[in-house]
């Protein structure tokens, strides 16, 4: 355990040492806040460079930067994508504070001298890599299925990532699975971030400010999933004036209102969005008596106290239904909240607390009769405390530190009457609880011209805890029948009765080291490489295609093992035509450890033993991605490939063979393209070429006794493709016609797209069954969409 902590004491002494030389040479620090001059939003990943030192740094998530120089005079750019650059001359004799506002505009600012063409290579020279950031406003050019602007289609159709399935909103990275990926919103976890069966995901594209995804070289302050960080920030909401915003589609509206409580100082933003398909049911006699629907709201205060101190208040509440007729129903939900301190406690040290809470929730409803009648609920709470510093001792050294405590709370499974003449009793899963600790720190350091290093760690401490009683297997099959405890065993093993509440039986430690490395070759190129490791502690359990909320969590114990994932890569990148056009390719190799696996023929519902149910396996996914950009100019886009291998094993499963992952695609071809025609039009497209799923082909089928219904036996798990995957999609969007050096207060557009433009009968599902004619079993393939068309009026005020 002692050796576990060396890392952490050795940033100290490396903190001390750091101070002890930078005294020997004394240097002033520039810092402050980007801002958007227009609404006031903070710019996440803005850069700062000063050429003639060939250093800089990006602001933080909170729009802060810190520098600090040799005393001198300089000349400090300041550029962020799709705004102006800006170059600030300073006299660097004292630590100074410099906020500045950034336009999208081409008007110059006083004593700011203005380059609106200059095009930043912060992708070669930033030390990150397996990263990759879209623009909100390109995002939402891209044509998505029935018009909806989605941050998670978009980052679909990056390489190394892709959905799963044909519209979901459920992605795949680098061979991991569903559940291996953490999304945040303003550091909340959504654990199910869709609509819709899928088809939306649960971001209002309004409301979002900007968002990120790590496939690879995951930070310190990152843990949890195995596989990616999906971290999204919302919108503060404009501190200059009011505004509104919104858009009305085929299905679903949208309406987003935001102003300043004090201008300059606070603000506040709301947005809603409800979908109204349902309404038009009763047209068709076929779905008069279904009930679908799905809703959600963004709501966000912030206050600043002082120039040093600022409040964040944000929340998110969604909701889907869906009903037959009243007799049958499901839907879930996603809820979470956010409260945020930002502190400045000098030009070097800045400091953010957070109190989080996020749960999700689903249910599902019979209600056949006044006597037959029941909803059967499940959930997870979780709510946390943290705290996350950076400190800036100079131009090449950032050390960045915190913990973090957590609470959750698993409902595997509750039932309950409807209606008080139901026959059905209450019954309930048992409630399992467990408590979470992180720690983590790393340094961020530059050594000469060309190299840069981040390296750091982070510890996690997961423990069960007593509580409301869990019946579990503690791992000795010898307790089970058929897969189920035998009830003459419960109590024995059922730690939680020789337990009190919160008080810890079991424990699990993870060390979770991180790498990540830049050699400049050049002004335009650089290798980059990184290393991490990651645990994750609680699993997703589901035996479905789609995501429909039929699913739940449950926490690592004494049985399901926590998972592991050691991931390395490597890569190569360029810029051409005055950083005009990036171009990247990297190669990964990942290993992951006590996967959750299902049985064969397993049994998840409603099943009290569902430690008995899986198995732990272990993976291996590795690729190559090539990924080409262009953010600038009336021609924007990327192109990316990805070719890859994903793979399980586990015990008493494909015989103990390593068997394709479902989601493993050999390759995945993406192209994006948007052009924009005049200030008034432009057009999207976007294609994609894939390898078809794998899924396990029956390979004979027999009868018992001469039996009529014959039984089907299935060969080796996942021996089998689906067809190829292909699909195109365009968009054309029509705005306001504007008269040359008019200004207007609003804008409007109106976008016309086609989904699936010829009509690709993608499979989503097989079914197996008997040709009616001949009797000999075929293979039916489902589909969901051909073209899908649809239009969509955007405004903003």
């Amino acid at each position: 355990m002692l050796h576990k902590l060396l890392l952490p004491i050795s940033f100290v002494c490396l903190l001390l040492v750091s101070n002890n030389l930078s005294g020997q040479t004394k240097n002033f620090t520039i810092s402050g806040n980007i801002t958007d001059a227009k609404n006031g939003e903070e710019l996440i990943g803005a850069s700062i460079a000063i050429p003639a030192l060939k250093t800089g740094t990006s602001t933080n998530a909170y729009g802060f930067y810190s520098l600090s120089l040799p005393p001198g005079n300089y000349k400090v750019e300041i550029s962020y994508v799709g705004y102006e650059t800006v170059i600030k001359e300073v006299e660097l004799n004292q630590n100074i504070k410099l906020n500045l506002e950034l336009k999208e505009g081409q008007k110059a600012l006083k004593e700011l001298v203005v380059q609106s063409d200059k095009i930043s290579n912060s992708n070669v020279t930033q030390n990150k890599m397996s990263v990759v950031k879209i623009d909100v406003k390109q995002v939402k050019k891209i044509p998505i299925l029935l018009g909806e602007v989605d941050i998670i289609k978009a980052i679909q159709l990056l390489p190394g990532v892709q959905a799963a399935g044909d519209g979901s909103t459920n992605f795949i990275v680098r061979g991991g699975n569903i559940d291996h990926n953490l999304v945040q919103l303003d550091e909340a976890v959504v654990y199910n971030p869709s609509h819709v069966l899928g088809f939306f995901s649960t971001f209002n594209g309004d409301a979002i400010k900007d968002f990120e995804l790590y496939k690879g070289g995951i930070p310190a302050q990152y843990g949890g999933r195995l596989a990616s960080v999906l971290d999204v920030h919302m919108k503060d909401g404009n501190s200059k004036k009011f505004g509104a915003s919104g858009g009305i589609g085929i299905l679903s509206s949208r309406l987003t209102l935001e102003a300043p409580i004090i201008k300059d100082k606070s603000s506040f933003l709301i947005s809603g969005r409800r979908s109204y398909f349902d309404l038009f049911f009763p047209l068709s006699d076929q779905l008069s008596q279904v009930t679908a629907y799905f809703g959600d709201l963004n709501v966000k205060l912030n206050y600043e106290l002082s120039d040093k101190d600022k409040l964040y208040l944000s929340g998110y509440f969604g909701r889907d239904d869906l009903a037959f007729g009243g007799a049958f129903g499901f839907g879930w939900g996603n809820y979470t909240g956010t409260l945020r301190w930002n502190h400045i406690f000098n030009s070097k040290l800045f400091v953010n607390t957070s109190l989080v809470y996020s749960r999700y929730n689903y249910n599902f409803d019979i209600n056949i009769s006044e006597n037959l009648n029941f909803t059967r609920t499940n959930y997870i709470d979780d709510i946390n405390l943290k705290v996350d510093g950076s400190y800036f001792l100079n131009n090449k050294n950032i050390i960045k530190f915190g913990v973090k405590a957590n609470r959750y709370e698993f409902l595997p499974g509750k039932i309950d009457p409807i209606k008080s003449a139901s026959i059905v009793d209450p019954q309930s899963l048992p409630v399992k609880n467990a408590l979470e600790q992180d720690l983590y720190a790393s340094h961020a350091t530059k050594i000469g011209a060309r190299i840069s290093l981040d390296y750091g760690a982070r510890i996690s401490i997961f423990s069960n805890t007593g509580g409301r009683a869990i019946n579990y297997v503690g791992g000795n099959p010898t307790f089970l029948e058929n897969g189920q405890i035998k009830e003459s065993a419960i109590d024995a093993l059922n730690p939680y009765n020789n337990y009190a509440s919160g008080e810890v039986f079991n424990t699990y430690v993870g060390f979770e080291p991180r790498l990540n490395f830049t050699y400049m070759l050049n002004d335009k190129s650089s290798v980059k490489g990184s290393y991490n490791r990651m645990y994750q502690y609680m699993h997703l359990i589901q035996n479905i295609t789609a995501s429909i909320g039929q699913e739940f969590w449950t926490p690592s114990d004494n049985y399901i093992k926590p998972q592991m994932a050691d991931q390395y890569a490597i890569g190569y990148f360029r810029n051409f035509f005055e950083n005009k056009l990036e171009f990247s390719v990297e190669t990964y190799y990942k290993n992951l450890k006590n996967t959750v696996e299902l049985r064969e023929g397993a049994d998840i519902q409603f099943n009290e033993a569902i430690e008995a149910q899986v198995v732990a396996g272990q993976g291996r996914a590795y690729g190559v991605e090539f990924f080409a950009r262009k953010q600038s100019g009336n021609t924007t886009g990327w192109l990316g490939y990805t070719i890859a291998k994903s793979e399980r094993r586990a015990d008493n499963v494909n015989q103990g063979q390593w068997y394709n992952f479902r989601f493993d695609r050999t390759h995945y071809f993406t192209f994006v393209l948007n052009q924009k025609i005049n200030e008034r039009v432009s057009i999207s497209g976007n294609f994609i070429y894939a390898t078809g799923e794998a899924f396990t082909q029956a390979s004979q089928r027999y009868s018992i006794f001469g039996g009529e219904q014959p039984s089907i036996f299935y060969g080796e798990r996942n021996n089998a493709r689906f067809p190829n995957y292909h699909r195109a999609d365009v968009s054309l969007t029509l705005g306001r016609k504007k008269i040359p050096g008019k200004t207007y207060k609003n804008e409007s557009d109106w976008v016309f797209s086609i989904y699936n433009l010829y009509g690709r009968k993608n499979a989503y599902t097989l079914s197996y069954a008997n040709d009616l004619d001949t009797g000999v079993p075929i293979i039916y393939k489902w589909y969901l969409f051909t073209i899908v068309p649809s239009v969509t009026y955007n405004f903003k005020f």
